[in-house]
């Protein structure tokens, strides 16, 4: 088997961001339905068709008045349903029945109908302050006014950005195609009987995050044969855009991703990032196009490479996707006296970010009990309050993390 290029030191974060970020575009838009449309990535800016709201629209049901100082009854000349196309146009002193959503006339302030007395023919309208002009009316345009881009291009077409599409009067969306994946998990011990074998994690964790990324995945395992990853390898890449392993990454005798990959005929663009956890990373790229994302083989290692390299991978498929950062301020001081910069698991809870307290890589229970990963730079030296980077999880949202074990406790460090 041919030999992995010569392992180089370490490179930074943002350097392999940026090494990602210099590759092709391979990027391909297609046209989907907004039914067809959650979870892909937007090709092309949104824009209102229309002003919103299209007209001066009833907030509340009630009455529009055309309101006359100091005159508290109004007759009542007619009623306006939501949808309706009317003509109504009560003059001072008139009003018409009106429904919440529907168009106001013109120079009329709406009354909700339990501020007055609900007259059919005469209503009366007793508070003076009910009666000042323009209450109760969403304006034409006061949202958004026709031509404006409300939803960018890079949106995650989640549900709400969906509504807000249709709101805009788009039917059919220009989104970019996703890639398919392949995730293979290695290792011998891995599902191993007896002491020394353990239970296989990574996998359920990669199927699970490419699906939040709404991606689809062929899954599979391979014991530690060089030839059969070589193969393995090869196959990926005609058939998939991203190829994710597990374990093999990093200098042991039975690490042979890196040789693998090159006899497969990958190119090594990232191999070694001075992050914690994580640092054997490997990122390479075959000549069909296809990316490999070679992740270490603790289950942390995998959780936060995963999380810190497939968005930026997955721009070269979908240009302007978010890479999923936030700012969030610390609920407690916080000291990082280690070598690398840390990206270490941590809960959001109403007053800021709380890193939690683990036993390094390998440590997966509190990785699940976190919200998220934190961006903690060599020597920080940070306070509560201030504000750090911090990167949620796929498909996760505050609080829903698992309890730490009774045992165990958040006391911090690090």
């Amino acid at each position: 088997m041919a030999k992995p290029p010569p392992r180089t030191p370490p490179i930074s974060y943002d350097e392999a961001l940026e090494r990602i970020a210099q590759l092709a575009d391979r990027g391909q838009a297609t046209q989907r339905s907004l039914n067809q449309a959650h979870g892909s990535i937007l090709a092309e800016d949104i824009r209102m068709q229309r002003d919103q709201p299209p007209f001066d629209r009833a907030t509340m049901d009630g009455y529009a008045i055309n309101p006359l100082p100091g005159k508290a009854d109004y007759t009542v000349i007619g009623v306006i349903h939501a949808g309706e196309n009317h003509q109504l146009s009560p003059q001072p002193g008139e009003a018409v029945r009106i429904m919440t959503g529907s168009s106001c006339p013109p120079n009329t302030t709406v009354v909700p109908i339990e501020r007055s007395d609900g007259g059919e023919a005469v209503v009366q309208i007793s508070d003076a302050a009910d009666r000042e002009p323009g209450r109760n009316i969403a304006w034409r345009g006061e949202d958004a006014a026709s031509g404006e881009i409300v939803v960018p291009a890079g949106s995650l077409l989640t549900p709400t950005v969906l509504a807000a599409a249709a709101m805009a009067g788009a039917t059919d969306l220009s989104t970019w195609q996703a890639p398919p994946v392949t995730v293979c998990t290695t290792g011998d011990e891995v599902g191993g009987e007896g002491d020394a074998g353990i239970a296989d994690s990574n996998g359920p964790l990669l199927s699970g995050l490419v699906e939040a990324f709404h991606l689809t995945h062929t899954r599979q395992h391979l014991a530690d044969d060089a030839d059969a990853l070589q193969g393995v390898l090869q196959q990926a890449a005609s058939r998939s855009g991203i190829v994710m392993t597990t374990g093999g990454v990093s200098a042991g005798n039975k690490d042979f991703v890196p040789a693998a990959a090159t006899a497969a005929g990958y190119e090594q663009i990232v191999h070694g990032v001075a992050i914690q956890p994580g640092k054997p990373v490997l990122i390479a790229e075959h000549p069909s196009g296809a990316m490999l994302l070679g992740l270490p083989g603790n289950p942390v290692s995998v959780l936060a490479t995963a999380h810190l390299f497939l968005p930026a991978i997955l721009q070269l498929w979908q240009p302007g996707r978010s890479l999923g950062w936030c700012s969030c301020p610390l609920a407690t001081d916080w000291q990082h006296r280690k070598r690398r910069r840390l990206f270490l698991p941590a809960r959001l809870t109403a007053d800021g970010l709380i890193p939690i307290s683990w036993h390094g890589s390998g440590d997966l229970l509190a990785a699940a009990h976190g919200d998220g990963l934190v961006d903690l730079a060599v020597g920080a030296d940070l306070k509560k309050g201030e504000s750090v980077r911090f990167l949620p999880y796929a498909g996760m949202t505050a609080g829903m993390g698992i309890p730490l074990p009774g045992s165990r406790s958040e006391t911090q460090r690090c």
